[in-house]
Order: structure tokens, then C-alpha cells, then sequence
């Protein structure tokens, strides 16, 4: 089977004009050069170049290697400086999983990222945090925007700001809340869709707490783990709904309005998780660059 090598070889000789000038350019002595080039021609089973005592010319064979060689040693010098981009972070893929709670943090740092490192392809998957975990574990992702869960002695951990809730309410019912403040007492009069419990984390219960410690109870009329849907029916009328404040999108501005609760000290704890076990691509650590960070966990 011919080789990157031999077609090295045997481009060098073609390039020079004869074995001995060729041999000069490849640092190696002029006998073992010529029986590269014999080795090619028995294992291709042709003449590529026809000897004479002061000359030698290609054949039609040599003419096509030549012209083969050529593109094959390009693509080569191709592949390598490609692969070299790779390990170097300026090149190739980087998978990110992101919540809907964290998705805020992306757009200004992947904007960056992109103006220094334009050839890497990034892939964006979504989705809620119990799910970006199965995707760390199967290695479909690199890195996860989440929620930090209760058990996370698997993962490095990059702690971002933490976030407040809020109460998410229906525009029109802006009427109904006349202070910049509501407290969990006027909550509990209003129809309220419940953000449902999620394997691994802790805001359903903590919700419920914070009513509990004050003596209410919300009139969950609904509950639903998809936050999304749930501030769809927000903006429909159908309720009101405790949920963190970076959840609330441009796309639900417009029928959903946010007031703080005076009386709810709850707050949620994004955090950028990647393995301990699996090594990062050049291209995460880059884009890690662009959070300040330390590595508390």
C-alpha cells in the first residue's frame, strides 16, 4: 500500500529533476531513496519514470501519481495544521448543555468566544437539569449551564451569580398588586401554578417551606416541572407562580409581569458543571476563559 511517504518521496524527485538532487533536499543518501522509488513502482506495478543514462522522463503513470501526490500531500498538510487547530482549542466542536434557568449567561459570552475563536462549531442542547446530567455522564456534552444539584461530588463546579424568585403574575392583573413588594399572605389568595418537583433538587419543597414557616398555603391550582409551559399559562390568565427571576424571557414580557416577595428568601444556584472524570476539549477550557471563576467544589 502506498504511503504519505513514498508519495513524498517520489514528488521530491519529480520537484528536483533527478534522484541525487532530491535525496540532497531530503537529507538521506541516494540508495535507499532509489529503492523507495523501485518499492512504489513494484507496488503500484508500473514504470513512473523511464531511465536513460543522462536523462529520465515521467510516464503517463508518473504524470498521474504526480499530479495525485500533489493534492494528497496538500490535503495532508491540510489535516495536520487542522488537527493542530483542534488540540489548540481554534478548531472543532464544543457541545454546551444549558437549563432554561441559566440560558441568560450564554449569549454575551458565546458572542465573545466566537470573535476569537470563529472555527469552532458550538452545539447548544436544552434542557432541564436532570437531563443535562445523563448528557455529562454519556459525554454528549463538555459542559452544562444548571442548577447546582444536591449531590454534585462528581463534577468540577464554576459557581455563577445566584438568582432570586420572584412572583411571575398576569399583566392584567397588575391592578391587584398596587406595592413594588407582595408578601406570601396575598399569594395565597390568588389561583397559583406550582413549579412541580424535579428529581434531584429542592425548589418545590423550599416553596412550600417558605409558606409553611409563615403560616400559609398557596392555592396551587396547577403544577407543572416545565417552566416554560408554565408561564404560558401565566401570561393566559390562569394563575400566578413562584419562579426565578431569570426565567422570565423577552418572549413573556409581554404577558407576564414580575414583583419581588418581600417575605421569600429563596434564591437558585446556576453553576457551570463538567466532569472530574473526562478531560476538556482546548475549546471548553477556552470558553471557560470568559467567566471569572473559581472552582469552590
Amino acid at each position: 500500500m502506498v504511503d504519505i511517504k513514498q508519495l513524498k518521496y517520489f514528488k521530491t524527485i519529480v520537484d528536483e529533476g533527478n534522484i541525487s538532487k532530491a535525496a540532497e533536499v531530503l537529507h538521506m543518501a541516494q540508495p535507499p531513496l532509489s529503492q523507495q522509488l523501485k518499492r512504489l513502482e513494484n507496488e503500484l506495478g508500473t514504470i513512473l519514470i523511464k531511465r536513460y543514462t543522462h536523462q529520465w522522463e515521467l510516464t503517463e503513470t508518473g504524470k498521474t501519481l504526480y499530479r495525485h501526490a500533489i493534492h494528497m500531500l496538500q490535503n495532508m498538510k491540510g489535516i495536520k495544521q487542522e488537527i493542530k487547530e483542534i488540540e489548540e482549542g481554534m478548531r472543532g466542536n464544543l457541545a454546551i448543555g444549558v437549563s432554561s434557568s441559566c440560558v441568560n449567561f450564554l449569549p454575551k459570552n458565546i458572542g465573545k468566544f466566537r470573535e476569537s475563536y470563529p472555527n469552532v462549531f458550538i452545539k447548544i442542547l436544552k434542557g432541564d437539569s436532570s437531563y443535562l446530567q445523563q448528557l455529562l455522564i454519556e459525554r454528549e456534552i463538555e459542559l452544562s449551564f444548571m442548577l447546582l444539584p444536591m449531590a454534585f461530588q462528581d463534577y468540577r463546579v464554576i459557581s455563577l451569580s445566584q438568582e432570586p424568585f420572584v412572583v411571575a403574575i398576569p399583566s392584567s392583573w397588575k391592578s391587584h398588586f398596587v406595592h413594588p413588594k407582595v408578601s406570601l399572605r396575598e399569594l395565597s389568595s390568588f389561583p397559583f401554578l406550582m413549579l412541580g418537583p424535579m428529581k434531584g433538587y429542592s425548589m418545590y419543597e423550599n416553596i412550600l417551606s417558605h409558606f409553611n414557616k409563615h403560616q400559609f398555603s398557596p392555592n396551587i391550582v396547577m403544577e407543572c416541572t416545565d417552566i416554560a409551559t408554565l408561564l404560558t399559562f401565566v401570561a393566559s390568565g390562569i394563575g400566578i407562580s413562584i419562579i426565578p427571576r431569570s426565567e422570565i424571557y423577552v418572549t413573556f414580557n409581554q404577558g407576564i409581569s414580575t414583583i419581588e416577595i418581600e417575605d421569600l428568601s429563596l434564591y437558585i444556584e446556576p453553576a457551570i458543571l463538567f466532569s472530574k472524570e473526562h478531560h476538556l476539549t482546548k475549546a471548553a477550557e477556552h470558553f471557560l476563559e470568559y467567566f471569572s471563576w473559581t472552582l469552590p467544589y
